[in-house]
């Protein structure tokens, strides 16, 4: 059972944009950080796992503050804990429009039937919004 009220051990070399460390291995290929450190405190890592943080501090290296998990896993940790930064669709609280408003502007545009700005004016959102859903970037 992870100590929490043991420090981070924060990784103070190269990180990735997200915050990670992360070490080069050879010609190019990098590998994180709190992956290394967890194979050398607590040993290999089964396929299909990731090591998850319980502080939610990327750059720590500490392993009594990992644990495995599926890559859903990973996601609900975020969600649960209001970490997930591109909720898409309905499920963004700042949606304007619904799943089924999103499926007609992509069947009207896809139809010819109307321009994106056109679509923009109609559902009262930009014309970038209706770009994004009808290239399903936000609205698969």
């Amino acid at each position: 059972m992870p100590h929490m009220d043991s420090p981070c051990w924060m990784w103070t070399s190269a990180k990735t944009p997200q915050g990670y460390g992360y070490i080069t291995i050879k010609r190019g290929k990098s590998k994180k950080a709190h992956r290394i450190s967890y194979e050398i405190h607590c040993g290999p890592i089964p396929d299909g796992q990731q090591v998850l943080h319980r502080c939610d501090n990327p750059p720590c290296v500490n392993p009594e503050h990992f644990f495995l998990g599926t890559n859903l896993d990973n996601v609900r940790d975020k969600v649960s804990k209001g970490r997930s930064p591109s909720l898409k669709g309905e499920l963004n609280p700042s949606a304007k429009i619904t799943q089924g408003q999103a499926n007609e502007i992509k069947y009207k545009y896809a139809q010819g039937e109307a321009s994106q700005r056109a679509l923009a004016r109609e559902y009262k959102i930009t014309q970038t919004a209706v770009w994004y859903i009808v290239n399903n970037e936000h609205w698969s």
